[in-house]
């Protein structure tokens, strides 16, 4: 069978690699955010490395509200000797101080941090602008919207299983929004 004139399948995914190079749109040029206080949301916090490759832990925000709803912006801290204890004041206000829990998932499922960010711009000098997080005030934190998905483990035996009801923790709940019932 000659199977060179066949359309590959992406499974539903968007097309990629060469093949679909000549159709992408460009991505627009990066532009940092203006300065000012910003309302954002706690996307992800991880351990991670400098360039120079130097412990560092990065927190990364995205604005909810105003113009710049949905722009990303980014705060890493160092650990070396002159940062570190500013760097775990700032990582303690979110429940990080200590190794451990720097090396776990953030936010922790189920958890969403709104946060209020004093952003100033800065510029290196070949001239290129970035942001600079100068202050972080937690304003909120609470079930993430993506928690009321988020089901309880199933115990080993229930009365309700044993009588034929919903086992706690079924994917199929009818007190869960979305789901459907029994």
């Amino acid at each position: 069978m000659d199977f060179s004139n066949a359309i590959p399948s992406n499974n539903g995914k968007p097309p990629g690699g060469i093949h679909a190079f000549d159709a992408a749109e460009p991505a627009p040029e990066y532009s940092p955010l203006p300065p000012g206080v910003y309302i954002a949301r706690v996307l992800k916090g991880e351990y991670t490395t400098t360039k120079k490759g130097e412990d560092a832990y990065r927190m990364r925000f995205e604005v909810i509200e105003g113009p710049h709803t949905g722009k990303p912006v980014f705060r890493t801290w160092t650990f070396g000797a002159k940062e570190l204890s500013y760097t775990k004041r700032d990582l303690s206000r979110f429940g990080l101080a200590s190794s451990a829990k720097l090396l776990s998932p953030f936010p922790e499922p189920g958890r969403d941090y709104i946060v209020r960010l004093v952003v100033a711009l800065q510029r290196k000098d070949d001239g290129r602008e970035f942001n600079d997080i100068k202050k972080i005030d937690i304003i909120r934190v609470g079930e993430s919207p993506a928690a009321a998905f988020m089901l309880p483990p199933t115990p080993a035996a229930s009365p309700e299983r044993a009588e034929g009801g919903t086992p706690p923790g079924s994917l199929f709940r009818a007190d869960r929004p979305g789901m459907l019932p029994d």
